[in-house]
């Protein structure tokens, strides 16, 4: 039976209902809201051809040389000036990330950067498979488990795809974040008696690929490397904070702007018309994706600037403003969370007032769920209003079908269900139900519209996400990547004029 309660909003006596039934179900009403009215020309505000031609340049993997452009499939409408752009506020060109370090005196024990020296392992493939079902357990972020387990619980129900040489296959979706499945993988903890406990690793973005694969010699690692949907990364802040931001700060949201505002607070201005003072999260760097793309956006803005395409060193780490810049940035922020699901959480059931946070930085397709769930529980409350990052990075959710440890039959059966989550029912559904960009091209740019259309004027959703933000930041080293969490984990409280 489906629970409800009353909550008692922040505006005083109204009262509204919510309800907890399955996001992802709630969500699975914006196709029919979408439906009922689609805004006009919405043929024109997406379009996923000219994505998948820029970020095949600008997001290379790492060791890779850049691709030549895709052509743009003929089913998809080129690029117009219908697509909305963010606007560009009058302090945009400035970054003043050490400037304010400097004005709050900011300073913290340095730390250490090092380098982990690990043994690397072989790889074994195959293993023999004497079992009479074929498993295949996914390591999975928070963001994907909804979907891939609608999808997985379709391809077993199915007789035609959910047996292998008379074996019946079995999926099982682990939750887990992305940095912790990289580190288990890289330090052989998911070996057991000689087989590997997963057969795909399929975390919330490809950052860690190349650290987790030069973790192994002998054969190839992975069996398949495909992405399998795309999310952007964006602050989500109440709509009065946001609205105050654009007028005092006059920059776009970035971490350079958050080092503003903590600043300002410290120096007892306050932000938030309501007087409320304002408060940041994001996710644990040592566990979950979200958090360390995070670190990695915090460091490009403060050694990049200027500088296209640059790739952060591990000299950098120790520069002792950087890091206390990190110092100060981790003692501003709200870090509870080790999962980007968690930390939206309480933002969807208890709105603006209802809990103490002003912003987080999540998946796009969770401020989408966020917005969605608001809008049900409270229409006229306050709305949540999504901002990308001046610096962002494209999160790709890749899906790595593992050889270490794994039979052939496994291989085989994971990367089926890898063919089975690009098909386009299931593309559509990680749409419709959990708010995410489909890389297939076989969903048309009016599907996307009627799910995701009304976010677009209400809380600043943009289409094109090559004019949604200024800078895509360009592949990292993942090794470097590394060496940034374990520094920012190893910072201490920093003290300073104000702290």
């Amino acid at each position: 039976m489906m629970q409800t309660r009353q909550t008692r909003t922040p505006r005083g006596d109204r009262l509204f209902r919510w309800s907890r039934p399955s996001i992802s179900l709630l969500l699975g009403g914006l196709l029919l809201l979408g439906a009922v009215a689609p805004l006009p020309a919405a043929e024109k505000l997406f379009d996923f051809g000219t994505l998948n031609v820029d970020l095949s340049r600008v997001q290379t993997k790492p060791g890779e040389p850049a691709v030549a452009p895709k052509e743009s499939p003929t089913q998809q409408l080129p690029s117009t000036p219908e697509s909305p752009a963010p606007a560009v506020l009058p302090r945009d060109a400035e970054t003043k990330i050490e400037q304010t370090i400097r004005s709050q005196a900011v300073k913290v024990a340095p730390v250490e950067v090092r380098t982990e020296q690990r043994a690397r392992q072989t790889v074994v493939f195959p293993v023999p498979e004497d079992r009479p079902v074929i498993e295949v357990k996914i390591a999975a972020g928070s963001e994907k488990k909804d979907w891939l387990e609608e999808a997985a619980r379709r391809f077993m129900a199915d007789p035609t795809l959910g047996r292998l040489e008379g074996k019946p296959i079995r999926l099982v979706i682990d939750k887990i974040g992305s940095t912790q499945s990289a580190s288990l993988l890289i330090a052989g903890k998911t070996m057991h008696n000689g087989r590997n406990e997963y057969q795909v690793w399929a975390p919330a973005s490809s950052i860690f690929r190349s650290l987790v694969e030069e973790a192994f010699t002998g054969d190839r690692l992975f069996e398949t490397d495909d992405s399998l949907v795309r999310s952007p990364m964006v602050f989500v802040t109440w709509e009065p904070v946001q609205q105050a931001i654009d007028r005092i700060i006059q920059k776009s949201m970035s971490f350079d702007t958050l080092t503003e505002i903590f600043s300002r607070e410290l120096n007892n201005e306050v932000i938030d018309p309501n007087g409320r003072s304002f408060q940041f999260g994001f996710t644990r760097p040592q566990t979950s994706n979200s958090g360390a793309v995070a670190l990695i956006t915090m460091a490009y803005e403060f050694f990049a600037k200027d500088r296209a395409r640059y790739r952060i060193r591990l000299e950098d780490l120790k520069d002792p403003q950087f890091q206390a810049y990190l110092a100060f940035i981790k003692y501003m922020s709200d870090q509870t969370k080790d999962s980007t699901g968690k930390l939206a959480e309480p933002l969807m059931q208890a709105g603006y007032g209802g809990q103490p946070l002003s912003s987080v930085y999540v998946y796009e397709n969770l401020a989408v769920k966020l917005a969605f769930i608001r809008k049900v529980n409270d229409p006229n409350g306050v709305r949540p209003i999504f901002r990308y990052p001046k610096y962002n990075l494209i999160s790709d959710h890749p899906y790595y079908t593992l050889r270490h440890g794994n039979s052939r039959e496994q291989v085989e059966a994971a990367r089926r269900f890898k063919d089975y989550l690009l098909t386009r029912e299931i593309q559509l559904l990680a749409l419709q139900k959990e708010g995410f960009r489909p890389v297939s091209t076989e969903i048309s740019n009016q599907e996307m519209n009627e799910v995701l259309g009304d976010f677009v004027a209400e809380n600043g959703l943009i289409p094109d996400l090559i004019k949604a933000s200024q800078v895509l930041i360009p592949a990292q080293s993942g090794e470097v990547i590394l060496a940034l969490i374990r520094t920012y984990e190893a910072l201490g409280d920093p003290v300073g004029s104000n702290l």
